[in-house]
């Protein structure tokens, strides 16, 4: 009635085996760059909530910001004709430096 109905065989087994960690070994290190790239980007909307804070603010001077793990540094600088330039600096959770700066007239 039926022929050869034993189910898979071992090399097929293992075929699928070398198909799923192929796919698990190029896969695995993308997930994690992305999470590192989710949190890079939550650092950067801080520091510009940061940066937008500062900039409406009367009293302009040099601080440090401190928000869980990360330290946001914000400095000002005076550009001429009432203009001054504020910037953010903080690392990244890849020990990147980063600076988001805004142009104030005062």
């Amino acid at each position: 009635m039926y022929k050869n109905c034993n189910g898979f065989t071992f090399i097929e087994a293992l075929v699928s085996l070398a198909v799923l960690l192929v796919i698990t070994t190029t896969l695995l290190p993308l997930v994690t760059q992305i999470m590192v790239e989710r949190h890079n980007v939550a650092l950067k909307n801080e520091a510009e909530q940061l940066l937008y804070a500062e900039m409406n603010r009367d009293a302009q001077n040099d601080k440090i910001v401190a928000v869980g793990k990360v330290t946001y540094a914000i400095f000002w600088t005076e550009l001429g004709n009432g203009m001054k330039k504020v910037c953010v600096r903080w690392n990244d959770e890849m020990n990147r430096t980063v600076e988001r700066c805004g142009y104030v007239k005062k």
